[in-house]
């Protein structure tokens, strides 16, 4: 997905003739609309196996907790203890900040 008004930049396209300029949309940045896009297909197929699961009534604390424990381990397994140390640090993190859960009550 290209967000208009990002970035308009002019290139001549081969195919359509010598010196004929053709405008097109390029992103500032493209690796984080890349990464925007990763994550929203994540999100989709999180979404489709969350219902999936939530069919089953195994309890969305189970859910949750096996898989974290699962991404986790797979995390450490594949990328080293180290990034799954990072990323649970990113999690405290966040919680610490008010950002996990998303919506707070006031005690």
């Amino acid at each position: 997905m290209i967000y208009p008004g990002k970035c308009r930049k002019q290139h001549v396209d081969a195919n359509a003739g010598f010196g004929i300029l053709k405008t097109s949309n390029i992103p500032e940045n493209l690796d984080d609309l890349i990464d925007q896009e990763k994550r929203a297909l994540a999100r989709e197929y999180f979404s489709d196996i969350w219902s999936d699961i939530q069919a089953e009534n195994l309890g969305t604390e189970l859910i949750v907790e096996v898989f974290i424990q699962e991404a986790i381990e797979r995390l450490a397994t594949e990328k080293g203890i180290e990034e799954a140390s990072k990323l649970i640090s990113h999690f405290k993190n966040m919680d610490e900040m008010g950002i996990l859960p998303l919506q707070r009550t006031l005690q």
